[in-house]
């Protein structure tokens, strides 16, 4: 028989699973539609908002391995959204840099993305979005 903690446990587990697999579907299927998958979208995004970076912190920021953004970032740069630069600090580094393309394709995304997230979290109030956000801030610690 199962204590009270853990049924909660199993329970928040099951919830905070059902919510995840609903939003990334959303994503991919949006995604889909501009002939990118989920994580070459991650990709962009985190170039956006860091500018150029090296691989290793991209595999970092996302928590996937190295191999993985190896393969994101080809695909990404056989469609010239992206580039990679040699580092100036360190030869053995080789930074990710968004390019015209992928910066531009990135605005044109971007603004239905966010209308997209509004739609899915428009079930919770502004102030439950933010409890949510510390709650789940408290678990990703």
């Amino acid at each position: 028989m199962q204590d009270t903690k853990s049924k909660l446990a199993l329970e928040l587990w099951s919830k905070l699973s059902k919510a995840h697999d609903i939003v990334r579907k959303s994503h991919i299927k949006q995604m889909s539609v501009h002939n990118l998958t989920a994580p070459q979208f991650h990709v962009l995004e985190v170039l956006k908002s860091s500018g150029p970076i090296p691989l290793k912190r991209i595999s970092e920021e996302l928590l996937v391995t190295g191999a993985n953004i190896t393969c994101v970032v080809d695909n990404l740069e056989k469609e010239d959204l992206v580039k990679r630069v040699p580092s100036k600090e360190d030869r053995r580094v080789i930074n990710a840099e968004l390019t015209d393309k992928g910066r531009q394709k990135l605005e044109n995304i971007y603004p239905q993305y966010v209308e997209n997230m509004k739609n899915i979290t428009r079930v919770l109030s502004e102030n439950e979005q933010q409890q949510l956000s510390v709650l789940l801030e408290k678990l990703n610690a």
